[in-house]
């Protein structure tokens, strides 16, 4: 023994054993949470960054709203929309006061894109065609307000960026553009400029702005303004239409905090830049004190444990087992521990513990039994249900499997008529007597106390024979001897639509052993009932849309066409009456080119219906009738090459939508292209569940590299409807070279 020690003793063991793990494991806690303090600290600096970023955006584009506000306001005044330039160059000079904000000055395009007024003056632009300029372009197909890229349209050829808003008349025709330009670079007073410089998000960070294409519109260096800046990634990101923040360093090597975000309603992307060591000085001091923190830590469980090592015994031995029992699952499982002081109680307390979770296992075990069965039928139903959208189907479908899950036999679904909310009426059945449907078949709703009650109040409803009043309804219960009578709200929206009810012989009988249950099993069915009527609402307004473009194309071309033949026969009889026999000639030969047009219109409109050969033989079939009916009486050439034809049918919404593409493109080539052959290829891929359908013209075609072509010819249709099927759509054109279309429909198997 040394200095009264027991090196060997118990307690120095449980010392040495205890501590020295501990140590570690609070040492490597203490890194980790250091560590991560670090990592959160920095990942909520670029959180915060990036948001700064997202805000400053907004703001700029709140900003630029009220220039834009103020072209919009003055494009709207009778002065400008009445496009003489006279007129206009003077309601520009009366509107110089609100017009100086723009220090690149104002001009007004006409519809072709030409320069016909300008404030201040600026003789090197007017009568100048400015039709090629992208904001140009981009506003014939906007109705709101345009940014521009950096341009070299200022004052002698200066840089600057625009804001374009459309003029309208009063009946919003297109009748010119007015543009506010801003002028860039080292400027000493610039709203523009202003409205970027109160974005500054502190007092140590920059702003920046660039167009889509990598160009600086703002820096704090005026010298770097107009230069290309789109080979830094983030500025590749922005460029991209992306939020974000990354750290990177500057020019000089030292680490700094870029945030970039789009600014909303421009192609313009914002960035802002802070030194990362500024970011981070304000949790410094923090970070000492949580290491203080740590340490203590570490040195306050040493001395508790060194003090209080010599109190742990056979006690904390047995609450250890004990634990571990109840670890294994032996919730039941008590220790005994007769020492009098708090160890004794905290064996009690573990023992009541024990016991308690005992009670409460086997409680939980009921429980997520009852809920398992729950979640079970209620799957069931929701499987049942949406099987179909046939809603005399579906009804049918989940009263069976209603009756199944509650072992009864006998049911009904009862809808509220769509006249009121008086009266039920008797939807599909199940086991009730011929008596009974003659009976409920349609009868108010009061005379079911049940239904009633369910539908009033939101949730299931249990009732007794003895419950209803004398009546009809009440002797045919009788007779057939139902004691009791269950009703199932069908909600909806918050709302009940109608009931299933249920009718069973025995008084004592429970359905499910929750009403919960009951509830959700009627919610389930009404929101398949709600979508079955959606599904048929939608196909009603479908076929309506489909009625009404068809009236439009007849009343556009068929009926135009018509109304040109009645002129032409007229002027020709007119001609022939006093001897002019060479104009009658004439205007014969109008009428018979005008008569064959409005056939060619004619046949086209007929294949705009379903044809009935496609529903009988298959698209193939239906696109050979196309082009031997529409193409080949019109003079084309039409080539059809069918590959793999599959000996199944594919589903008819994947025919229907092939087809329906097939045919836009083949009418474009009717009207447009101006070809001479036709080539329609199909071909179907089993070993990729793929179907390649491609359309092919030797026509006049167009420059598809740069999207020229979007948004006409019924582009924009034919690739919603390959959307729609899930597929992709290829447009392949050159002018002079033709056009091939080729759509790829994926299908997991055919009908």
């Amino acid at each position: 023994m040394l200095l009264g020690i027991r090196w060997k003793s118990m307690r120095l063991k449980i010392i040495a054993w205890s501590f020295i793990p501990t140590t570690i494991i609070l040492g490597a806690v203490a890194l980790v949470m250091f560590m991560a303090y670090q990592q959160v600290t920095e990942d909520l600096v670029l959180e915060r960054n990036q948001d700064l970023a997202r805000l400053a955006g907004s703001q700029l584009a709140t900003e630029l709203d009220e220039y834009s506000t103020i072209l919009t306001t003055l494009a709207r005044t009778g002065a400008l929309y009445r496009a003489d330039p006279q007129n206009q160059q003077e309601a520009l000079e009366q509107a110089g006061n609100r017009l100086v904000v723009f220090d690149g000055g104002v001009l007004i395009l006409n519809t072709h894109g030409t320069v016909v007024a300008a404030y201040p003056e600026r003789p090197d632009a007017l009568g100048a065609d400015w039709s090629d300029r992208p904001y140009f372009q981009q506003i014939l197909r906007s109705t709101g307000p345009v940014f521009s890229n950096i341009t070299e349209d200022g004052l002698d050829g200066r840089q600057v960026i625009t804001i374009s808003v459309p003029i309208t008349d009063e009946q919003g025709a297109f009748r010119g553009t007015l543009v506010g330009l801003f002028r860039l670079g080292e400027i000493t007073i610039s709203p523009f400029y202003g409205s970027i410089v109160k974005l500054r998000v502190s007092d140590t960070g920059s702003t920046e702005l660039v167009d889509d294409m990598g160009r600086l519109i703002y820096h704090d260096d005026p010298t770097l303004v107009g230069q290309d800046f789109s080979a830094e990634p983030f500025v590749q990101q922005v460029m991209a239409g992306r939020v974000g923040s990354q750290r990177t360093q500057d020019i000089d090597g030292t680490e700094i905090l870029v945030a970039y975000a789009p600014v909303p309603g421009t192609p313009w992307g914002l960035i802002t830049e802070e030194k990362w060591a500024t970011l981070l000085e304000a949790g410094q001091g923090y970070q000492y004190f949580l290491l203080f923190l740590l340490a203590l830590g570490i040195i306050v469980p040493a001395l508790v444990v060194t003090a209080g090592v010599q109190l742990l015994t056979q006690p904390i031995n047995d609450l250890i087992e004990g634990a571990k029992a109840v670890a294994m699952g032996n919730f039941g499982h008590t220790i005994t521990v007769n020492t009098g002081d708090e160890l004794q109680e905290l064996a009690a307390q573990f023992n009541r513990m024990s016991a308690q979770l005992q009670r409460s296992y086997n409680y939980l075990e009921q429980r997520i039994a009852g809920r398992t069965q729950a979640l079970s039928t209620i799957n069931a139903i929701s499987a049942v249900v949406s099987r179909s959208m046939d809603l005399d189907e579906t009804l049918q479908d989940a009263l069976d499997k209603t009756l199944e899950i509650t072992s009864t036999t006998v049911g009904g679904v009862f809808l509220l008529n769509e006249e009121g909310e008086d009266h039920l009426h008797l939807t599909a059945q199940r086991g009730m007597s011929e008596a009974m449907v003659a009976l409920v078949d349609e009868f108010p709703l009061e005379t079911d106390i049940t239904a009633q009650r369910a539908i009033r109040k939101g949730r299931p409803v249990i009732r007794e024979l003895a419950d209803y009043p004398e009546g009809a309804w009440h002797d045919l219960l009788t007779t057939e001897g139902w004691q009791r009578i269950i009703s199932l709200p069908l909600v909806t929206k918050g709302n009940s639509i109608g009931t299933i009810t249920l009718f069973t012989h025995s008084p004592d009988l429970l359905i499910v052993e929750h009403i919960q249950l009951l509830a959700a099993i009627g919610q389930q069915i009404g929101v398949a009932i709600e979508n079955a009527q959606l599904y048929a609402q939608a196909q009603q307004l479908a076929m309506a849309k489909e009625r009404q473009r068809l009236a439009r194309d007849l009343h556009d071309s068929v009926t135009q066409a018509l109304y040109g033949v009645t002129l032409y026969a007229e002027a020709a009889n007119r001609q022939i009456a006093v001897g002019e026999t060479d104009m009658a000639v004439q205007n014969l030969n109008e009428l018979r080119a005008t008569a064959q047009e409005a056939l060619r219109e004619i046949r086209l409109l007929i294949f705009e219906l379903r044809p009935p050969v496609l529903e009988e033989q298959g698209l193939a079939a239906a696109l050979q009738a196309r082009l031997e009916s529409v193409e080949g009486r019109s003079g084309l050439k039409t080539v059809l090459d069918v590959e793999n034809k599959p000996k199944a049918r594919l589903p008819m919404d994947t025919e229907m939508g092939l087809y329906r593409i097939a045919q836009e493109a083949l009418n474009n080539v009717l009207k447009h292209a101006q070809a001479q052959e036709v080539q329609v290829r199909l071909q179907d891929l089993p070993a990729e569940h793929k179907v390649v359908l491609e359309i092919a013209d030797d026509g006049l075609g167009f420059d598809a590299s740069n999207g020229h072509g979007s948004g006409r010819l019924g582009l924009h249709t034919m690739r919603e409807r390959a959307a729609l099927l899930d597929g992709d759509l290829i447009i392949s054109s050159e002018p002079g070279k033709g056009t091939r279309i080729r759509v790829e429909i994926k299908h997991d198997e055919v009908n």
